[in-house]
């Protein structure tokens, strides 16, 4: 048995045997079997780099073709796909909100090796203080539903406030302003100081106040134009008042110079306060005819004084007020109710009350008015007793308190809401509760964001709109004319005061730390560590820790220090000149009105020198408001056009000098970077200005926010918005 089971195992082996040597080819002719598969491993690479500059809470998503990567964090990143060698790669950033980033090397091809080469450079916009829900509000309006309309004159809008705190725009919004009607955001406005009130079928009346126009938007946000064509304000150049500006007529045929203050009617048209001149109120109807409602008062004689608010009661009766006196209107007839040509604040009753400034007015439910006047809200009842209701007199830093302990910044329009009255304090950019008691509280919306902190970024805290201007070491200075004193803002957005004594206003000179200044406008850094400080009058230097009076008259717009550290100073509208000052105090005339006549062609025009900026050969830039357009003086003396057309007037257009327009829409700021490449403000944005000449409108991280002042350092641009530091990436 064992011996028949061996013999079949050696079969089997010489069988397996003859199959290999078949399968290699040996013996008859089989078929070749396959060679043996061999896996040769393909190397592939991570496509990656650093992130920098987030901060906590900040993200950015980065893509390479279709796939995306969330970075919440600074440090090294990598794409989870890996590519072969010879694959190439680009690389995009979107910054979540609040921030702004720049790629380097972010395009290339893979080699035979991870890419990590790729740096996303990260900031916040916001580099110091608190973005202001209300840039330049004027006017405030309520529904009686809970909702308030703000005019927002800055962001050429108008805000609702809903009762659950939402804000939104109804109409406007622009960057730039102008005048066209349309739905919501398509509308354009030109607001000056304009008046808004309700007319009684709930649709908004606004006095559009530049444009010389008074404007209807509907609760849908559809605006049109009710009455008015425009002034010599709605143009970018003013002109010549011609005298036809108060034209009495029927929608556009009539004519406004500078309607402000609007008081319904109670017929569906309003009543308006034209306040660019001493003239009567003009009547619009809800069908557009203008008409002028002429006043007399008691003794006979037409009134001529300037009006500046009107109110009208539940039960028809109708206010009208001048600085220092209220009136009762009555059949055309103005009836003196408080108040005498005598300016102070005095309570008491009819003639021997006291008005400091009357700015607006509103009759509450019983018929008591209130009154803004300066920065105090004051009672005034049918018969004439004046009483104080809130606000301590001394403008300032807003307080919520009841009576005397509370405190307006500078209130400028009141109205009532339903649950109270509501005023607006522009200068704060705050909404304040006033109750009948006198008891005054901030509302929610808008969160306030104004002050004079020192802190770091988002901690602290600025006053109002400010110059700007940057050190060789990038650090940042601001003038604080409310508080008297010239602050630092450093690259990481610490913000310190380092001269003058907050709230304290005066000239002495002599060691830095006991040093005073009076409005400090604009502060502009010398080459040697100086600081020079232009204030409301004289221009003041620090340097080595002392202060010193270089001119103590000079009225100062626009300020720069040159390679020698001289200061180049326009002078506005106050004298119309540029001209040199030396740390010694001599002064030379370098451009004065006529050399700009000449090359503007118009030998009646200004100059009118609102900002100025120096380049690394010592060549000075100039803007000029009055020609529209900026001007270069060379080393060498010569004055030529630089940039922008000559008293044209459509400031949108980009280009060459003589075919780009400039706008000037607001006050003007200029600054130059290590290119040559100008920045200039004022023109509904921040335009640039190429080393030839050449005007472009380049989009920036921080959006329409309306910039002020601006600056270059690091690498960025920073602009200065009401209450906040902003910054973004040169292009």
């Amino acid at each position: 048995m064992l011996k028949r089971e061996m013999k079949r195992f050696e079969l089997a082996c010489a069988a397996a045997l003859l199959g290999l040597i078949a399968g290699c080819g040996g013996g008859g002719g089989g078929t070749a079997a396959p060679p043996p598969v061999v896996n040769v491993p393909v190397t592939q690479f991570a496509v990656g780099g650093t992130v920098t500059g987030l901060e906590q809470g900040g993200s950015v998503t980065l893509s390479n073709g279709t796939e995306k990567l969330a970075v919440t964090a600074n440090g090294s990143f990598a794409f989870p796909t890996k590519l072969a060698a010879g694959t190439a790669f680009s690389i995009s950033a979107s910054a979540a909100s609040g921030h702004t980033c720049k790629l380097s090397e972010a395009t290339g091809t893979l080699g035979n090796a991870d890419s990590t080469r790729t740096a996303v450079a990260c900031m916040p916009v916001v580099l110091a203080g608190a973005m202001s829900a209300l840039q330049g509000p004027v006017d405030v309006a309520a529904d009686g539903k809970g909702n308030l309309y703000v005019v927002d004159s800055a962001t050429y809008s108008v805000v609702n406030f809903s009762a659950d705190g939402a804000m939104s725009v109804l109409a406007g919004g622009s960057d730039k302003p102008g005048f066209v009607d349309g739905p919501g955001a398509q509308a354009r406005f030109r607001f000056g100081r304009g008046g808004i009130a309700f007319d009684d079928s709930g649709n908004l009346l606004v006095a559009d106040s530049c444009n010389g126009a008074i404007r209807k938007i509907t609760p849908e946000g559809m605006v049109s134009t009710l009455a008015g064509h425009g002034t010599p304000y709605s143009d970018n150049v003013l002109k010549e008042w011609t005298g036809n500006e108060t034209m009495d007529g029927v929608g556009t045929a009539a004519a406004f110079a500078f309607p402000e203050k609007l008081l319904a009617d109670g017929a569906g048209g309003v009543i308006v306060i034209d306040s660019s001149m001493s003239g009567p109120p003009r009547r619009v109807s809800a069908a557009g005819v203008v008409t002028s409602d002429y006043l007399m008062t008691t003794t006979g004689a037409m009134y001529t004084g300037l009006l500046t608010a009107m109110a009208r009661g539940a039960d028809g009766t109708m206010y009208m007020a001048d600085r220092q006196r209220i009136y009762r209107y009555e059949s055309g007839m103005l009836v003196a109710l408080a108040g005498s040509a005598t300016s102070g604040s005095t309570d008491g009753t009819g003639a021997a009350a006291r008005f400091s400034s009357v700015r607006d007015m509103v009759v509450a439910p019983g018929g008591a008015l209130y009154v803004v006047d300066s920065s105090q809200i004051r009672r005034v009842t049918p018969a004439g007793v004046v009483s104080t209701l809130a606000g301590d007199g001394r403008a300032g830093d807003a307080v919520d308190g009841r009576g005397l302990a509370a405190r307006f910044s500078s209130p400028m329009s009141i109205t009532l809401d339903g649950n109270g009255i509501v005023a607006l304090d522009p200068a704060s950019g705050l909404l304040r509760r006033v109750g009948f008691d006198g008891e005054v509280t901030t509302l929610a919306t808008p969160a306030p964001s104004r002050g004079s902190v020192d802190g770091r970024a988002g901690a602290a805290r600025f006053t109002t709109v400010s110059s700007l201007s940057a050190d060789a070491g990038g650090n940042l200075y601001v003038a604080e004319s409310a508080k008297h004193v010239v602050r630092k803002v450093m690259p990481d957005g610490t913000v310190s005061t380092i001269a003058g004594q907050p709230g304290v206003s005066g000239t002495a000179d002599g060691a830095l730390a006991g040093a005073t200044f009076n409005a400090p406008r604009i502060v502009a850094p010398g080459r040697d560590g100086s600081l020079w400080v232009a204030q409301s009058t004289g221009l003041r230097r620090i340097h080595d820790g002392m202060v010193t009076t270089v001119d103590p008259g000079i009225h100062a717009a626009a300020l720069a220090i040159d390679a020698d550290g001289n200061a180049i100073v326009g002078t506005g509208v106050s004298s119309h000149e540029l001209v040199k000052i030396t740390p010694q105090g001599q002064k030379t005339v370098l451009v004065g009105w006529q050399q700009v006549a000449v090359l503007s062609g118009d030998q009646n025009n200004w100059f009118i020198p609102q900002s100025v900026a120096i380049d690394g050969a010592d060549n000075i830039y100039v803007a000029d408001m009055a020609t529209v357009a900026v001007y270069k003086l060379d080393k060498a003396g010569k004055l030529s056009l630089f940039a922008g057309t000559p008293l044209k007037e459509t400031g949108d257009v980009d280009g060459p000098a003589n075919t780009a327009t400039l706008g000037f829409y607001e006050l003007d700021y200029m600054t130059i970077d290590d290119k040559g490449n100008l920045y200039l403000s004022g023109q509904g944005g921040v335009r640039m200005i190429s080393p030839a000449g050449v005007v472009s409108s380049p989009s920036y991280a921080w959006g329409k926010t309306p910039i002020a002042a601006v600056a270059v350092a690091n690498g960025k641009l920073y602009g200065m918005a009401r209450y906040a530091l902003l910054q973004t990436w040169l292009p």
